[in-house]
């Protein structure tokens, strides 16, 4: 982990290889005018209270955490803000002096993704989210805090009953709701969210397609191909879609803001993204 440039941020997990946030910070750095590396660090979680530390000796300023380390990651954080506490999982970590912070970026990247790109008004809206692992709950915090009425598909009913039993409480408080939902709910929802990995790398889909409709607003978590069968199947019928690339980049950028006091152009980002992509595609 040694370098002529400063650490200013790492990215751990493992595998790690595949992570597209170096490619990400690259582009924010030289746009916000930031001098400095970013590294992608393979780490388990028996290796990660070393390679934390010398991290922290290296006076880094920006961690990403990827699987499997959002929850034991925990162990050596000094906080988490609130979201990170109610999700018990953390994807990022900024540096107040000495102190680091946890953060959970993903449901909030979800959201920006619907509202900027999808063009989704969020507050009272009817949402299908498909999905009750870590970025389902993500996802179903940030919704639940716009005001959204989330409906959760999951295949698994008793993740479905603990999501709602841990977050129902702060997403009534801000004006939202969440309950157990079917697929029939689709025909009358204005936004769905597809969270489960169904159509990475394969031409699967997780709903059938008659229950689509052109009044919605598809994101797909999925990035690989960043036409899945899901937005394809959307697309057909005239709904509005949003790729999974959108959401990666969204919750970066809220990810340097928490790090760094400023936000990169979602522009800039995706076509460092995209870049990477076709590379690795070729």
């Amino acid at each position: 982990m040694t370098s002529t440039h400063p650490l200013l941020g790492a990215v751990i997990g493992t595998p790690v290889s595949h992570s597209m946030s170096p490619h990400l910070y690259a582009a924010a750095f030289q746009e916000l005018g930031l001098s400095g590396t970013y590294q992608a660090i393979d780490c388990d979680a028996t290796a990660l209270p070393r390679i934390f530390n010398e991290l922290l000796q290296q006076r880094i300023k920006a961690l990403s955490v990827t699987m499997p380390l959002k929850e034991s990651v925990i162990s050596v954080l000094s906080s988490l803000d609130e979201d990170a506490v109610l999700l018990n999982a953390v994807n990022c970590v900024s540096f107040e002096g000495d102190t680091p912070v946890g953060h959970n970026t993903d449901g909030d990247g979800c959201c920006d993704a619907l509202t900027e790109q999808g063009g989704a008004e969020l507050s009272d809206a009817h949402v299908v989210l498909l999905g009750a692992g870590g970025t389902g709950r993500s996802v179903a915090l940030a919704l639940g805090r716009r005001g959204a009425h989330v409906a959760v598909l999951n295949r698994t009913q008793s993740h479905t009953d603990s999501l709602i039993t841990r977050l129902a409480p702060a997403i009534t408080a801000a004006g939202g709701s969440v309950r157990s939902g079917s697929v029939a709910d689709v025909r009358s929802a204005s936004v769905l969210v597809n969270t489960t990995s169904v159509g990475m790398n394969s031409s699967d889909s997780p709903l059938p397609v008659d229950v689509l409709h052109a009044g919605l607003v598809v994101l797909d978590a999925v990035y690989q191909p960043l036409t899945t069968a899901l937005l394809s199947s959307a697309q057909a019928v005239g709904a509005t879609t949003v790729d999974g690339l959108w959401m990666l980049i969204q919750q970066a950028r809220r990810q340097c803001e928490l790090q760094f006091g400023a936000k990169p152009t979602a522009h800039a980002l995706r076509e460092a993204a995209e870049r990477e992509l076709a590379r690795r595609h070729k």
